[in-house]
């Protein structure tokens, strides 16, 4: 493609809808007006939801074919940016056919070889995302939590420490564009581990340009230099950058005084969703797009639900309240950067290239190690683990609470592998109980039996630390199983080991609970991983029994 030649033969309405990134919902069909805007070209990528879109990989496949068959129907034929949020762990849109990695956390507490092993994973999911289509992944995640003594309330942060932080967004960024998928960095200016949600409040970080330089700054420059193909923007205002208040998603002085002049960024800024409560109850849909290309985005998501984006877009060209110059430069750096990851419709048809499952062996077997790698055992004080394996004769309960989606950047909800299923690979006897993220005195009451007539019990949490009552079930059967043959295991959070009971000798985390975790655990327990990692984060820091970041036990 020539860039220079693409952009003369385009109408402002199509230069307008390469901007645009939109949404829809269906699975096996793409909707009627969908199709009608990517044969006009009024979209030039779209955004898929976990929810609204996948089933599996090869359901998705045959869905991407046709997005792409649409959108070759233009006038334009400029074939689309198609992309989904597959980080791993709490947030993987595809959960089936498809390889999951444990998440960020779980890569952050990796004691040795965590580089490696962001790598792979960045490269194991590129790879199988291109076999179905799909050409950017909003990935990775390289915002810090850092805010020492607050809850760490998400796993899709890597840790609190910059310099590591940086390193493995850097790695997970290589694996992911050698495998020629874009990479998406977010969400600049870096989002705190704070309780505000920026789907539906506008956080306001203090932050200065010292601070941000020192800190949050550094994971950022790092995927900079390995030359990420995208920067995603933070719906929070930053009063010591821009004493407008702008959200940095807006701000004409975030985004090209720092984010281009001073960290030097190349590539294309990609918005948060606009439709996300704080901008669109504020600026309202229209201003959000004229603000957005005015501060120098160079694509807008705009989830389902709007079909005339482009032509707002368009229009306010018109008006004057965008420059020619600027919608021009916007789109020209989005067709330079879909001509140098070679996003076309040249290459073969995507149902010549590909068909079953992408999942290979490799794939499968890098993620297992680097999940074996983050199990991270904090006490083993009674000496009760590892198990022995293959004991008819001793009786395992696993006590634990649903999978539940605990904000909207989660799709754990929908994970269908169970305990007992993969403990049952490695023991004999083993049984399941599982309960709701606030048991009812009835639950805590059944959870009891088995505490009582179970010879080990593994009792989980997650994120404990807000949900009391399984606090209250946990030290109810406690009561019954002792320190002698009770497991503690912190399935999310790092933050329960604050809150699971004292007496407890042994405790276990896996950072998540996306099914290698699951096997991770399993093997761990039966003593056929041994457990190295390490706290990527310190909780409980402002306790009487902090646990810094890099504690962990080496061996049993």
């Amino acid at each position: 493609m020539n860039v220079t030649d693409k952009i003369k033969s385009l109408s402002l309405e199509e230069r307008a809808g390469q901007l645009v990134m939109s949404s829809f919902s269906g699975q096996w069909e793409v909707p009627e007006n969908t199709l009608n805007l990517l044969e006009k070209g009024a979209i030039g990528s779209i955004l898929y939801f976990s929810g609204c879109n996948v089933v599996d990989s090869i359901q998705l496949r045959d869905l991407t074919t046709k997005v792409f068959t649409a959108a070759k129907k233009s006038k334009a034929k400029i074939k689309p940016f198609i992309a989904i949020d597959q980080e791993g762990g709490q947030l993987a849109p595809i959960t089936k056919e498809f390889a999951i990695g444990p998440g960020n956390m779980a890569l952050g507490a990796i004691r040795e070889n965590g580089i490696m092993f962001a790598y792979k994973m960045g490269k194991s999911t590129g790879e199988e995302l291109a076999s179905i289509g799909i050409n950017t992944c909003f990935a990775p995640v390289v915002d810090l939590c850092f805010e020492e003594g607050l809850p760490v309330k998400d796993n899709r942060y890597f840790g609190s420490n910059p310099k590591q932080t940086g390193e493995l967004a850097a790695a997970f960024t290589k694996g992911l564009q050698e495998a020629g998928i874009i990479a998406c960095a977010k969400h600049f200016p870096g989002q705190r581990n704070v309780d505000i949600d920026s789907h539906f409040e506008l956080d306001v970080v203090p932050h200065t340009f010292e601070q941000l330089s020192s800190r949050e700054w550094i994971p950022f420059k790092n995927t900079i230099e390995a030359d990420v193909g995208m920067m995603m923007t933070l719906h929070a205002s930053f009063p010591n950058l821009d004493p407008s208040n702008t959200p940095a998603t807006l701000s004409p002085v975030i985004l090209q005084e720092y984010l281009r002049n001073r960290l030097g960024y190349k590539g294309l800024i990609v918005t948060d969703d606009i439709q996300m409560k704080p901008i669109k109850d504020t600026y309202g849909i229209q201003g959000a797009l004229i603000k957005a290309i005015n501060a120098g985005v160079n694509q807008i998501i705009v989830s389902g639900g709007v079909d005339n984006a482009n032509i707002i877009i368009a229009d306010a060209v018109r008006s004057g309240d965008i420059s020619e110059d600027i919608l021009n430069a916007a789109c020209e750096k989005v067709l330079e950067y879909k001509e140098k990851y070679h996003i076309s419709f040249e290459e073969k048809h995507l149902s010549e290239t590909a068909v079953g499952s992408p999942v290979t062996k490799e794939h499968i077997d890098s993620i297992q190690e680097a999940a074996d790698s983050s199990i991270t055992l904090i006490k083993n004080q009674e000496q009760l683990l590892p198990f022995s394996t293959k004991n008819s004769k001793k009786r395992i309960a696993i006590l634990r609470p649903t999978y539940g989606r605990l904000m909207m950047s989660d799709n754990t909800n929908f994970y269908t592998h169970t305990f007992k299923d993969i403990f049952s690979e490695y023991f004999d006897n083993v049984s399941e109980y599982v309960y709701g993220l606030d048991p009812s005195d009835v639950e805590i009451l059944g959870a009891c039996d088995w505490a009582f007539m179970a010879d080990y019990v593994i009792i989980c949490t997650y994120n404990a630390y807000q949900h009391e009552k399984q606090i209250k079930l946990f030290n109810a059967c406690y009561e019954y199983s002792g320190k002698e043959k009770t497991v503690a295991v912190a399935l999310r959070s790092p933050e329960d080991v604050t809150a699971i009971h004292k007496e407890v000798q042994t405790l276990l985390l896996t950072y998540g609970v996306a099914e290698c975790s699951i096997h991770a655990l399993a093997k761990t327990i039966a003593g056929i991983n041994t457990p190295s990692g390490i706290l990527p984060v310190g909780v409980g820091m402002k306790t009487t029994t902090p646990y810094p970041a890099g504690t962990g036990l080496s061996h049993f």
